[in-house]
């Protein structure tokens, strides 16, 4: 069954010559960009859109992952729009349809056909409002077309020796922040170098929530009890205050997607 669906994502893939690839650097893009150069060779080239709200170490795993495949890669940066500045609720369809914008400008100007995106099966079972921008700016997701789950595209993955590409679901740094709050590039960086420290510490899915003065800490549940020292809770404070935080706390729920919604 697995294989049959493989073929069939080839085949299709084979029929949408020249193509780009919305490449984040996460598990399902960097699969389907696996994918795509296998049926197309140079006839698909990977867009990568970098935003002041993008994880480092997204932006390190796509280089290193275009650096394995060799395929034609092309970065675009993208401000924070004003539309964005403020964190509104529908900052995900915003932003989606400005990086597809982008994206669609770039592959119209190198007379690519196609754009397509890594959405895969599971994504229609969450609360996924930038997939209304993909709709409309006729964005192709081939893997969710053909029924593939984030499951199978981890077996795969590995199957493929690809097991470095496999991380946790990840999202960008505004998810950090209340609604309604001012997005700055310092407070930006502050969270990310808050999140790097901790994850330098064995936190393997780890999100730094702030206001701009606290941050809630949120882990995966089974690494708070990592915090339950004198010594590690100490530590984590005195480092966080001095990158510029004025209060620091666990969550004691621990890591939800989307906690800040």
């Amino acid at each position: 069954m697995k294989d049959n669906k493989l073929e069939a994502l080839l085949e299709r893939l084979r029929g949408l010559e020249p193509c780009a690839v919305a490449f984040s650097g996460g598990q399902d893009s960097a699969f389907l960009l696996d994918i795509a150069r296998e049926a197309l060779g140079g006839g698909v080239t990977a867009f990568t859109v970098f935003a002041p709200y993008t994880l480092k170490r997204d932006i390190r795993r796509a280089n290193d992952i275009i650096a394995c495949l060799g395929v034609e890669h092309r970065s675009i940066d993208m401000p924070i729009g004003e539309e964005i500045r403020y964190n509104p609720r529908n900052r995900c369809y915003l932003c989606k349809d400005a990086m597809f914008e982008l994206m669609g400008r770039e592959a119209e100007s190198r007379k690519i056909r196609h754009l397509l995106d890594g959405t895969q099966a599971d994504d229609r079972k969450a609360l996924r409002p930038g997939m209304s921008a993909l709709k409309e700016r006729g964005v192709l997701s081939p893997l969710r077309e053909m029924g593939f789950t984030r499951g199978e595209i981890t077996e795969l993955l590995r199957e493929r020796g690809r097991e470095s590409w496999i991380t946790p679901a990840d999202s960008c740094l505004m998810t950090r922040l209340p609604h309604g709050f001012e997005v700055t590039l310092e407070t930006l960086t502050r969270i990310e170098m808050a999140e790097e420290y901790l994850i330098e510490e064995g936190m393997e899915q780890v999100r730094v929530r702030s206001d701009g003065v606290m941050a809630r800490i949120e882990v995966a549940p089974g690494q708070r009890r990592l915090f339950m020292s004198e010594e590690r809770m100490g530590k984590v404070a005195k480092r966080l205050k001095q990158m510029g935080f004025r209060y620091v706390a666990l969550d004691l729920e621990g890591y939800r997607s989307g906690s800040m919604d």
